[in-house]
């Protein structure tokens, strides 16, 4: 075939293939008509608040005989559009509408087959086992702190708990626990009872309505095969979202967890996807429930912190409560070393500017260590060693310095401007007090 023929038979093709897709999304009048129709009643009978539903609907139509949606070119902006209005009426992260033939052909084909309708297949298996789950790390750090993420809700099955077990199994021990839900989207609203290690007993954490059955069910946390009885901190931001934010909520209110972080997106109830007819689905919650304490959940406010911080800082804000908290019950030997961490996650986040102007008075020679400054910071090295590597003193106050991971060194002994001594310490909590160089 000539090249020019080939190329023009394409472009031709292209075009022809984007003009259907344009014709398939092109918006008809009567479609609009019947997809109103279908969204209000799918809200109408399954929504989580019945009153709610009616003024949501209410003000869809209206904007339906103002002539609002004609104005639209396209179903996915018509269903954009939807949604926002949904959410101007009643702002639920969960409730929107959506343009996908293909998922409501697949929610459809899913609705049609009742024998295995509510089974987790193989393949739903095989997909979390590659994910390992969603458990993404474990850690034992310093002064014995338990630190465990995961990042969504597994669908239940025997090698979901195998693994959940394991994880909080490697964690038992520790003195106090860090769960980090600051990547946790939520997942399966079934239970694989990982609430059930955090408590001793049978416990009722509140009551669920189920819009589709008009029925209140009690909720109650089972315990698990053992029990995780130490001090449990839980790291949330603005993504931790759906179950995580239910998981989190119940340990802050039923075990007196402490949250540190951001208040979460604010999605409390339960979602079920909806055939609405012409390529379109409808996203709407169906259940909600209330706390046993709080009698509410975290619908639109989000779960709120116990301590408020950036999610970036919340791991080492964690970190540092634990060990202020160890610091009271600690020996003198086991204080040193627990305020040496506590200074060296401080200097983590540090944003002090040291005065540069008082550099003349801490530089010098002290022993083996070397204290220079240069650019508008100081610099540590030890002669003694091969390296002449200079390492950069990062400020935790204005006379106490982080270097590296090995050393904090502190200026002491002030006399005539200049301090004549520091006080070097290491992680192990021991403490060395170094003399300025005769010479220096």
């Amino acid at each position: 075939m000539n090249r020019l023929l080939f190329l023009s038979l394409g472009l031709w093709l292209s075009a022809n293939a984007l003009s259907a897709q344009e014709k398939a999304d092109k918006m008809d009048k009567l479609v609009v008509q019947r997809s109103i129709q279908q969204i209000s009643k799918a809200i109408r009978e399954n929504y989580v608040y019945p009153d709610k539903a009616i003024s949501i609907t209410d003000f869809l139509n209206s904007q339906y005989k103002s002539g609002t949606y004609s104005q639209l070119n396209t179903y996915p902006e018509f269903a954009d559009k939807i949604t926002e209005d949904i959410r101007s009426v009643q702002d639920d992260r969960h409730l929107r509408v959506e343009y996908n033939p293909k998922l409501e052909a697949d929610i459809i084909r899913f609705n049609r087959s009742q024998e295995g309708k509510n089974a987790i297949t193989k393949t739903d298996i095989s997909a979390e086992r590659s994910q390992n789950f969603f458990f993404r790390k474990l850690e034992i750090l310093p002064a014995n702190i338990g630190y465990i993420e995961f990042t969504n809700f597994a669908l239940p099955s025997p090698e979901a708990q195998k693994t959940i077990q394991h994880a909080l199994q490697f964690v038992a021990n520790t003195d106090a626990l860090i769960i980090d839900l600051r990547n946790n989207r939520g997942g399966s609203g079934r239970s694989n009872n990982i609430l059930g290690y955090f408590f001793k007993e049978r416990i009722k954490t509140g009551k669920s309505y189920r819009r589709i059955t008009n029925s209140w069910t009690e909720n109650f946390v089972e315990p698990a095969e053992f029990f995780l009885g130490q001090p449990v901190y839980v790291l949330t931001s603005k993504r931790t979202f759906s179950a995580a934010e239910g998981f989190a909520y119940i340990l802050q209110n039923q075990r007196n967890a402490t949250l540190i972080g951001e208040p979460t997106n604010g999605g409390a109830h339960l979602t079920r996807s909806f055939s609405l007819g012409d390529g379109f689905v409808g996203f709407i919650p169906y259940a909600r429930s209330e706390n046993e304490k709080t009698r509410t959940d975290w619908e639109g406010t989000g779960v709120i912190p116990t301590i408020k911080i950036t999610a970036d800082n919340a791991l080492l804000a964690a970190q540092n409560q634990i060990l202020n908290v160890k610091l009271t019950k600690a020996d003198e030997t086991e204080k040193r070393k627990i305020q040496w961490l506590i200074n060296f996650n401080q200097s983590k986040t540090s944003e002090i500017i040291p005065d540069s102007t008082e550099f003349k008075n801490l530089t010098g020679r002290f022993a083996e260590f070397e204290i220079t400054s240069k650019g508008g910071k100081l610099y540590f090295r030890d002669v003694n060693q091969a390296s002449k590597t200079r390492f950069p003193m990062i400020p935790i106050s204005s006379l106490l310095f982080q270097v590296g991971g090995d050393y904090q060194v502190e200026f002491v002994d002030k006399l005539d401007e200049k301090f004549q001594a520091i006080n070097v310490s290491w992680s192990d909590g021991w403490t060395e007090k170094i003399k300025r160089s005769t010479e220096d």
